[in-house]
């Protein structure tokens, strides 16, 4: 399945008139997707990752401020979560996290730069963004 993104309710937790997208890939792998949020430039919030899934290996999300995508294993990120085995992890950033170009993500099972190896289970991501 594509990543998905849905335009939230406008205001989020306050009285700001900025419009903010949930993006949501429901198959995260080393398979990268580029610029998913289909502007050059916004703010990142909130990063939710779902390795429920995959009892035994751990979910690594790879986020680089770029719009074309390369391969797995040749994009070095800008930014990297971590989900432990089983597990949900949410990470929260009140003040945000900048990117000047776009978004383009992909999901590995090492924090390795050059790793390519997926996890072997649907990793569920979602974003929340301007």
């Amino acid at each position: 399945m594509a990543v998905t993104a849905t335009t939230t309710i406008t205001p989020l937790g306050g009285t700001s008139q900025i419009s903010h997208m949930l993006i949501t890939d429901f198959d995260a792998d080393s398979t990268v997707e580029a610029h998913v949020t289909g502007n050059t430039s916004g703010i990142i919030y909130l990063v939710e990752i779902d390795n429920t899934a995959n009892a035994a290996t751990s979910a690594y999300l790879r986020i680089k401020d770029a719009q074309s995508a390369g391969a797995a294993g040749t994009l070095v990120p800008n930014v990297m979560f971590y989900a432990a085995p089983g597990s949900k992890a949410s990470y929260v950033m009140p003040e945000g996290h900048s990117y000047s170009t776009g978004v383009t993500m992909w999901c590995t099972t090492n924090n390795a730069v050059d790793n390519t190896s997926s996890p072997q289970s649907a990793v569920i991501v979602r974003i929340i963004t301007t």
